[in-house]
């Protein structure tokens, strides 16, 4: 439980908002929603630059050494399992992974309602607002290129376009309370109870998580709520993997190749050709 909120949950906010700002800012990357839970993070963003895997592999590490300087370890934080990075194909999908991130705590059972959660989430921003982090003391150099404040601002997901930005917040907003609602009704018919701001004030990080997670399954390349949809991406998948390898085939016999959009590693270490994504 590394990113247990405890006892002082403003500092590790802070913590976490000034790591996510500062290498959000560092690599293009648009922050959409986010939630800190106590061993695992949802946030959904877009990715203009290609930079997904170096502001990963930076943000990651930055809380690491961060915990691992508050913990006063110096093991690994991370688990050694894959990502699971999913695109979503169309507004709804991509809304309701909106609300699934908002509403992962509720639906943990930890707190009654999204915004009560003591840890970092993007609950109650408005798309637009722009909040500020201070760099914690005694995690980073004073004197090193570090900034003494980072600003995030949480940008609006390019969906449905037709609503303004005040608008699509109410849309996530009563979503999000639809599903807390049903989530608390489940938990009554269950006779459960919700942890709550002062159990989870007690929850010390060492502390193992209790819940059930599958090991040994393979991460999910796509998502959608919609069998077709998903065999959609995967097809979608296959063509890129053959016009890849078709372009590659072609760049080691000294042929010119254009590789396809979203050419990662090629693009970055041999500046090979890349096609342009297409327009949205």
């Amino acid at each position: 439980m590394f990113l247990a909120p405890g006892r002082a949950p403003d500092e590790i906010v802070n913590f976490i908002g000034y790591c996510l700002a500062y290498t959000a800012a560092k690599f293009g990357v648009q922050i959409h929603a986010a939630v800190m839970m106590s061993d695992h993070y949802h946030i959904d963003l877009t990715d203009p630059r290609g930079d997904l895997v170096p502001w990963k592999q930076l943000f990651n590490s930055l809380i690491a050494r961060g915990i691992n300087a508050q913990r006063g370890r110096f093991d690994s934080v991370w688990s050694g399992d894959g990502p699971c990075d999913t695109c979503r194909p169309n507004d709804d999908e991509t809304f309701k992974d909106l609300v699934y991130t908002i509403a992962n705590p509720v639906d943990a059972g930890l707190v009654k309602w999204a915004r009560l959660w003591p840890g970092f989430t993007t609950a109650d921003w408005r798309f637009g607002e722009t909040r500020t982090f201070k760099r914690p003391e005694g995690l980073f150099d004073p004197d090193g290129n570090m900034p003494e404040e980072a600003a995030l601002t949480l940008v609006r997901p390019p969906i449905f376009s037709e609503l303004d930005d005040d608008a699509l917040y109410d849309k996530l907003a009563a979503a999000v309370r639809d599903v807390e609602l049903e989530i608390q009704a489940d938990f009554r018919a269950q006779s459960r109870r919700f942890m709550g701001p002062r159990k989870l004030a007690r929850q010390h990080w060492n502390r193992v998580a209790m819940s059930f997670e599958e090991r040994f399954t393979v991460a999910p390349k796509v998502a959608a709520s919609s069998v077709w949809r998903r065999l959609a991406q995967l097809q979608r998948d296959r063509d890129w993997e053959r016009k890849y390898a078709e372009a590659r085939a072609a760049w080691r016999m000294g042929k010119p190749a254009v590789f396809p959009a979203g050419t990662y590693w090629l693009r970055r270490f041999a500046g090979v050709s890349v096609a342009q994504h297409p327009p949205s």
